[in-house]
């Protein structure tokens, strides 16, 4: 259980309160007359807009704006503490305290969700920690306490919604090809990596204020191989430089790396034909853009994919 509990603080994601987010928190939680419900609505407000900056971050569409959300006489039964992912639904956002053991979830919380995220303030108010995820239950069978070891972490959250995203686009025929194969592996989201989150198969290698740089050790055929995606954003577009070397030595004759290219109906391939110690591809997308890389010797490949 504290393995469980320590992966999960690991993979957590801190971000920022901002003054403007505190300062529209406490405006909402006055419109609740209670000492205890404007505390908590408060705090619940804090992860709320602390969870809707990071998704907007990540390029999902989110929906904050709805008069009735912020006007407490129109909601009796609830404080505002949903998020909504425009085409996915409603995330619950719950706030936690340090050290707290278990989670409970009120029964107005069990339907009309896609999940549920867990999220702590910091005593200073001014970070919230993005700590766990639970997934949507039936609310015929509900899962009224959890314990916080037992919630999915930040990386498998971003998954889910990612399947969750590909299943709604499938229901009204906008999945191509690419995004069907996508639904299936195992998905490196480059974005995250901006915000010093990254899964442990990477290693980094640098990191400045809008730039990051990875590696990871491939074998195929027997031979391994280092790949290095460097990331970096700018005026809203995501540049990737990729490299491709040998653990030692050249890159052997024949060996090629792909990507798709622009139209993601061809292929762009590069082909070792004299010694070279590298390959180096020069990649730019728009954010929330699939795409993968390609090792391949002969009829032998392996794929890294990912989302820009």
């Amino acid at each position: 259980m504290n393995d469980q509990f320590n992966e999960l603080r690991d993979l957590a994601i801190p971000f920022p309160v901002t003054a403007s987010f505190r300062q529209q928190a406490r405006a909402y939680a006055l419109q609740y007359f209670t000492q205890d419900t404007h505390e908590r609505t408060y705090l619940n407000t804090l992860a709320l807009l602390a969870t809707d900056a990071y998704f907007r971050l990540l390029n999902f569409q989110t929906n904050l704006t709805k008069a009735e959300r912020w006007n407490a006489d129109r909601r009796l039964w609830s404080e505002a503490n949903e998020l909504e992912l425009v085409g996915l639904g409603n995330l619950e956002c719950r706030v936690i305290t340090a050290g707290q053991q278990t989670v409970v979830l009120p029964p107005e919380a069990w339907s009309d969700r896609i999940g549920y995220l867990f999220v702590e303030i910091a005593s200073s108010e001014k970070v919230a920690t993005l700590i766990g995820f639970l997934p949507a239950f039936d609310p015929e069978t509900p899962t009224e306490e959890v314990a916080i070891a037992e919630l999915k972490s930040m990386d498998e959250m971003i998954d889910y919604l990612a399947q969750q995203e590909t299943s709604s686009r499938r229901k009204t025929g906008e999945v191509d090809n690419l995004t069907l194969e996508f639904a299936a592996k195992k998905i490196t989201y480059l974005r995250t990596w901006l915000n010093s989150v990254y899964d442990p198969d990477w290693e980094p290698a640098m990191r400045e204020l809008s730039a990051a740089t990875f590696k990871k050790k491939i074998q195929l055929v027997g031979q391994v191989f280092e790949i290095q995606l460097s990331v970096s954003q700018n005026n809203g577009a995501i540049a990737v430089i990729v490299i491709v070397r040998r653990e030692s030595g050249f890159l052997p004759i024949g060996m090629q790396v792909s990507v798709p290219d622009e139209s993601d109906s061809d292929i762009y391939t590069e082909t070792i034909s004299t010694p070279a110690d590298l390959i180096r591809i020069l990649l730019e997308f728009s954010p929330g853009e699939e795409f993968w890389v390609e090792l391949r010797m002969g009829e032998t490949f392996i794929r890294e994919y990912f989302i820009a």
